[in-house]
């Protein structure tokens, strides 16, 4: 009964416009007064106690140390030398958008600030290179969320926090279907340039290589510092976070790149993405419980065991109703509602945790770009107020991209678990 007072709730608040994390917390308490089935004190509890989290103190570290490294002007020279090494084929400076996204991953790990920040930067001169307005936006969104599959990422230490799995592991997890990613997407940016004879600038040589890659190279120190620390054991994942921030801060200030009007800044946009994504966070726990208080997780295993006992089946199920979900809902969200329901169910068919991780977060991660919602396709195409119908037509090819990469991990699973097993 509570289960079913939950789910039409929550599908009237979400159609109605309620904001998402009130969606979750009226639909929760609702739910559970109207039934009686749950002790509202264990809601409340439960509110408190998904917040009281060392491995989510890492969320605002990393949003912190990205926009510490944005305002730098770090971002202009990843994207300087992304095209020094790529610039000269066709489609270079697509190729270069991609690049500059990958390299872009290893230091935010968010989405959405990769999408403002590489938008803001590469919108302009793709738009002067001749590409039109659905495939740049789409590019751009496109790169934006390899943010949270190449480490570090924040979807994962969400994961995490909800799994049992360690983030050094979901980390590395994450390196060869980013990469992957970002060679299908250069591979397209490519031919499309050829069919749409779109110019290619010409090669600057080594040594201008060489200087990009210097100017650079206090950007690419950071996620050496971040995944070397955590792969080596130095520091937790939450503890390398703050090495980001400090580090991020004394290459400000040593390079006069930044200023304390400018830290306050960086301050003040960390604490407001920080609180709205915490609040989804926490307000989502409150349906995971519920989910739990119900049974959900033994129901959805006979239901599915049900059907198959196929998991490379099992798994496709699984991602098709993830992505379904990422249409309509945060990402941070669904990880919290749907992970208590599906790892209990594969850790019962023997499934590695860090390979289901892998393949439910990029599922996840591409309702980024999905219609209707797609909250980081309406960031970038806001940047140049581009009209969402072009993007539309452009963008399935990037979503089909990450579908095909899903698809590959759940029939090969070491594309996920390699670099982890070497750790």
């Amino acid at each position: 009964m509570m289960l079913f007072i939950l789910l039409i709730l929550f599908i009237v608040f979400l159609v109605a416009g309620v904001p998402l994390a009130f969606t979750f917390s009226g639909a929760s308490i609702f739910s559970a007064f109207l039934s009686g089935d749950l002790n509202l004190m264990l809601l409340i509890q439960k509110l408190f106690n998904s917040m009281d989290s060392f491995t989510y103190m890492a969320i605002p570290l990393y949003l912190l140390a990205g926009s510490i490294m944005n305002e730098t002007g770090i971002t202009k020279k990843l994207v300087a030398l992304a095209d020094s090494l790529v610039g000269q084929f066709y489609g270079g400076l697509a190729q270069t958008t991609t690049l500059a996204g990958m390299l872009m991953a290893g230091i935010s790990g968010s989405s959405n600030a990769d999408a403002t920040a590489i938008g803001a930067l590469m919108l302009p001169p793709l738009r002067e290179a001749g590409y039109d307005d659905g495939f740049r936006v789409s590019l751009v969104s496109a790169c934006a969320v390899l943010g949270p599959i190449i480490p570090p990422s924040l979807l994962m230490i969400v994961y995490s926090g909800v799994s049992t799995v360690a983030i050094g592991d979901l980390f590395m997890a994450g390196v060869v279907p980013g990469v992957g990613l970002g060679i299908i997407y250069m591979i397209y940016s490519h031919f499309y340039a050829m069919k749409h004879d779109i110019p290619r600038t010409k090669f600057k040589g080594w040594g201008n290589v060489g200087h990009c890659f210097v100017s650079a190279l206090g950007g690419l120190i950071m996620p050496l510092i971040i995944i070397g620390g955590i792969l080596g054991g130095i520091v937790t994942a939450t503890e390398a976070g703050i090495l980001a921030v400090m580090y991020g801060i004394i290459y400000g200030f040593v390079t006069k790149q930044i200023t304390l009007r400018m830290l306050d800044k960086c301050l003040h946009d960390t604490l407001n993405a920080t609180v709205g994504s915490m609040l989804v966070i926490s307000f989502a726990n409150l349906i995971g419980l519920i989910f739990t208080k119900a049974n959900l997780p033994t129901m959805m295993m006979q239901f599915m065991t049900g059907i198959t006992t196929n998991v490379h089946v099992i798994l496709l199920m699984i991602i098709v109703l993830e992505m379904i979900l990422g249409m309509f809902i945060d990402a941070n969200a669904i990880i919290l509602m749907m992970v208590p329901i599906f790892a209990p169910l594969m850790n019962a068919l023997g499934v590695n945790p860090v390979y289901f991780a892998m393949v439910f977060v990029l599922a996840v991660d591409t309702g980024g770009l999905t219609p209707p919602v797609g909250l980081v396709m309406y960031i970038v195409s806001g940047i140049e107020n581009v009209s969402i119908s072009n993007v539309i037509k452009k963008i399935w090819v990037f979503v089909f991209a990450m579908m095909l990469i899903d698809i590959l991990m759940i029939f090969f699973p070491q594309m996920a678990l390699w670099i982890p097993s070497l750790m």
